[in-house]
C-alpha cells in the first residue's frame, strides 16, 4: 500500500505521462512508476486507497517498502493519512541509521493525520512503513494516503521500490497534476480473495470520511476531505456522469493567488472531472472567521473567481453544479473590507445572506520526531501499494 503513493507530483496536465509496471505483482517484486513531462513548479498529488484484511486475533498492522528511489525533489510537501478502525496509526521512515516517526491517537476509531514536511530531495531511502493498532475484533483496516508537493528536478524519471510483508491484495492509485487527474488505476498483488469496498455509509447528517462516499437509505451522499474540513453534500439521484463511489475531495496547494488575496485553506479538488450535480450540491468549508472576512473562490483556467456563499453554523457553504477546484480565502489585512456579518449567520439555521467561507487548521500529531523531515515524504511512495493485503 505504501509504494505508489508518491506518484502525485505536479506538471502541466496535457504533457504529463504516468505509467505503472507491472500492474500485477508478487510479494518482494519491484514496482516502477515512470513519469514524463512533469515540469518544475507543477503541483503533484498522489492518493492511495486500500482496505487491509487482518488475520484473526491481529491487533497491529505494519506494511513496509524498501529502497525507495525518487528521481526529483518535492518542495513544500505534505502528507495526509486516514486509517480506521484503529486506536492509533502513523508513519515511520529509516535512512542512514536515522529513524523518523509520526503517530497519532484515534478519535472515534479514526486517525486523520496531517503533516507538513521539509522539502524532500531526490534520492533513495532505506525503509518506509505504515503501522498502527486496530480496535478490538476488527477484521480490516481502511487506509487512505495522500502526498502532494511542488516538483523540482528532471521532467522525466522513475520511482522504484520493493514491497515486503504482502501476499495478496490490491490498491487504487489516483494521480493529479495541477489539480487535474492524470491516472486512476488499480494494482493487484498476488491473488486477492477480497475486494476493497468504500467506507461504510454514514447517516446523512455525518460525513463519510476520507473522500469515500456511500449510499444512505435516504439517498443522501456526503463526501469529506481527508482533513474533515470540507464536505460535499448531495443526493444520489442528483449525480450524473460518475458513480457515487468515485466522487472524492482531494487536497492540493493553492496557486497563482491574486494580489491582495490570502489562502485560509488548502485547495480542494472535486473529482472526477466529468461529474455534475442537478440540483446543485452543497460544498461546505469549516470557518472560524476570527478577525478576517473569509470567502470561497473557484480556480479554473489559471484564474480565481469568488463564488456566492452563506454561513450555516460554523460552515461557509456554496452550491456547485460540477467538479472543480475550490479554496477558502480572505483579503490581506490592509485590504480587509468592512463587512458586517449578519446575526443570522451565527445561528445553526441556514441564513439567507451571502458572505464568503473560511477554514484552515492542522490536526495536531501526538508524536513527531523532527517533522519526519524529508524521510516520510520519500517513503510514502513505497507505502501506498501495501495497504490492501491478506496474509495466508
Amino acid at each position: 500500500m505504501f509504494s505508489i503513493f508518491l506518484l502525485a507530483l505536479t506538471a502541466p496536465v496535457q504533457a504529463v505521462s504516468v505509467s505503472i509496471s507491472p500492474q500485477q505483482i508478487e510479494e518482494g517484486d519491484t514496482i516502477t512508476i515512470a513519469i514524463s513531462g512533469l515540469t518544475n513548479g507543477s503541483v503533484f498529488a498522489l492518493r492511495m486507497e486500500s482496505a487491509i484484511e487482518l488475520d484473526d486475533g491481529t491487533s497491529e498492522f505494519t506494511y513496509q517498502a524498501n529502497q525507495v528511489t525518487v528521481p526529483f525533489a518535492l518542495n513544500n510537501p505534505r502528507v495526509n493519512l486516514l486509517a480506521s478502525p484503529v486506536i492509533e496509526a502513523g508513519l515511520e521512515a529509516s535512512d542512514g541509521g536515522v529513524i523518523r516517526r509520526i503517530i497519532q491517537e484515534a478519535h472515534e476509531d479514526e486517525v486523520s493525520l496531517f503533516q507538513r514536511l521539509d522539502s524532500m530531495p531526490a534520492g533513495t531511502m532505506n525503509r518506509m512503513k505504515a503501522f498502527g493498532i486496530v480496535v478490538d475484533n476488527a477484521t480490516y483496516v481502511d487506509m487512505t494516503l495522500e502526498l502532494s508537493g511542488t516538483k523540482e528536478g528532471p521532467d522525466s524519471g522513475s520511482i522504484t521500490f520493493g514491497l515486503e510483508g504482502i501476499s495478496d491484495g490490491s490498491a487504487r492509485i489516483i494521480v493529479l497534476v495541477d489539480g487535474s487527474q492524470v491516472m486512476n488505476q488499480e494494482v493487484v498483488i498476488g491473488t486477492p480473495t477480497i475486494t476493497p469496498t468504500p467506507r461504510p455509509t454514514a447517516p446523512p447528517t455525518s460525513s463519510s470520511s476520507g473522500g469515500q462516499s456511500g449510499q444512505p437509505a435516504v439517498d443522501g451522499v456526503i463526501v469529506s476531505s481527508l482533513d474533515n474540513k470540507v464536505r460535499l453534500t448531495t443526493l444520489e439521484t442528483s449525480i450524473a456522469d460518475a458513480r457515487v463511489e468515485d466522487i472524492r475531495i482531494i487536497q492540493s496547494e493553492p496557486m497563482n493567488l491574486p494580489s491582495g488575496w490570502k489562502a485560509l485553506s488548502d485547495l480542494y479538488i472535486i473529482t472526477p472531472a466529468d461529474v455534475t450535480f442537478t440540483p446543485h450540491a452543497e460544498l461546505s468549508f469549516q470557518s472560524n472567521n476570527e478577525g478576517e472576512v473569509p470567502f470561497i473562490a473557484t480556480y479554473a483556467n489559471n484564474e480565481w473567481r469568488m463564488v456566492p456563499s452563506r454561513f450555516v453554523g460554523s460552515y461557509l457553504v456554496t452550491e456547485i453544479g460540477t467538479s472543480g477546484q475550490y479554496a477558502l480565502l480572505t483579503y490581506h489585512v490592509a485590504d480587509q473590507p468592512q463587512i458586517e456579518t449578519p446575526e443570522s449567520t451565527q445561528a445553526a439555521a441556514t441564513p439567507s445572506g451571502t458572505v464568503p467561507v473560511d477554514s484552515t487548521q492542522v490536526p495536531p500529531t501526538q508524536e513527531s520526531a523532527g517533522g519526519l523531515l524529508a524521510l516520510i515524504g520519500a517513503g510514502i511512495v513505497g507505502i501506498s501499494i501495501l495497504c490492501v493485503t491478506r496474509r495466508q
